[in-house]
């Protein structure tokens, strides 16, 4: 029997029209046509897990699938998804009974692929060229999807190929990411056109991969390459090379494409090109460590300050003009060699520690 509307709490969002909440008892849940985004928790909370539904049907009007639309659903064993999303960032850690889910084959963006013990299979579409790795606190450390196991997935499906210890998409010429972690100097292989997000990202420097991990230092890449994406190589901040065998006007680069790149302005500026030499190696300022204690002192106090706000809190404490690449380093230092567990929340889109932290200087 199809569900009553008044089972379905919608809201206007943002110009969208958001499904908050489902308060019906049905084994079988079809989402209404019109519904444009399923927000997180729409079917169960952590304290009434939903122990009725076991399939739901997405229409093809939802464009936007929260991460954690479908967690506490423990009876859910099948979802339909809508042809044309585009991105797929689902979280099946809380749905113990989902054992087989397919991508549409319009989904371009991907996370959380095994965010699940029970899944034994997930079938991916040709067209992903962005692939999120998640980071998440477990107890004390830090974890992470394994990219040994997202690249398996993916590999499965023959758009996809494992080429000089790279996972790219055959079809749309595009670098992935990387499992050749044991090298610290690396070259893109030849006909790649695009360095796709989080390609290079370094996410694993505070998880128990490190460990297997060499720190990636120099860059190589091919002419073929035409663009580098946003957060490329974001937080590989032992990066100190990066060669483009083309010419500097060829290759399009995100102005945030070395977010948080210790040696490298964000926009990657001191890229090595044919017709433009390599940058000189940059000096320390007697300051830095003027910096690093109102950085610290800042994130300290609470409150997620962003970027923009750490930058002004050292000009106008210390009267010098400083650049958003500068402080970008400093926090990477304060990473690196204070070992402080400094973090960035995408969602205050600031920073904060994620423990208890203190500098001598305090």
């Amino acid at each position: 029997m199809p569900q009553k509307k008044i089972d379905f709490i919608i809201k206007a969002q943002n110009g969208k029209n958001v499904l908050r909440r489902y308060k019906g008892s049905d084994a079988v849940v079809n989402v209404p046509d019109g519904v444009e985004k399923i927000g997180d928790f729409v079917f169960a909370d952590d304290i009434e897990p939903n122990e009725t539904i076991k399939k739901i049907v997405v229409p093809d009007s939802v464009k936007e699938i929260s991460c954690d639309a479908f967690s506490y659903c423990e009876a859910l064993e099948e979802i339909r998804f809508p042809n044309g999303m585009e991105k797929f960032d689902i979280n099946f850690g809380h749905c113990p009974a989902v054992a087989q889910v397919t991508v549409p084959d319009s989904v371009t963006q991907a996370g959380n692929l095994c965010s699940s013990k029970a899944l034994k299979k997930i079938n991916v579409g040709p067209n992903i060229v962005a692939v999120h790795f998640s980071v998440f606190q477990k107890g004390k450390k830090m974890q992470a999807m394994k990219p040994k196991a997202v690249a398996d997935i993916l590999l499965a499906n023959p758009a996809y190929e494992l080429l000089d210890g790279f996972v790219v998409n055959k079809i749309h010429k595009t670098l992935l990411f990387r499992l050749n972690f044991d090298k610290a100097q690396v070259r893109v292989p030849k006909g790649i056109a695009t360095i796709a997000p989080n390609a290079f990202y370094d996410f694993y420097r505070h998880t128990a991969l490190a460990k297997d991990m060499a720190p990636l230092e120099k860059v190589v890449i091919p002419a073929s390459v035409k663009k580098i994406s946003r957060l490329a190589f974001m937080n590989c901040s032992d990066l100190k090379e990066v060669v483009y065998e083309g010419l500097s006007k060829n290759l399009q680069v995100d102005p945030w494409a070395f977010f948080m790149c210790a040696g490298f302005h964000k926009d990657g500026r001191e890229i090595t090109c044919k017709d433009k030499p390599k940058a000189k190696p940059k000096k320390l300022t007697n300051l830095k460590l003027e910096r690093i204690g109102i950085i610290h002192r800042k994130i300290k106090a609470g409150g997620f300050p962003t970027l923009e706000k750490l930058r002004r809190a050292c000009s106008d404490g210390l009267g010098v003009d400083f650049g958003s690449a500068t402080i970008n380093r400093d926090i990477e230092f304060l990473r690196t060699r204070f070992y402080a567990p400094l973090e960035y929340d995408y969602f205050e889109k600031g920073y904060y520690y994620s423990q208890e932290f203190s500098l001598r200087f305090d």
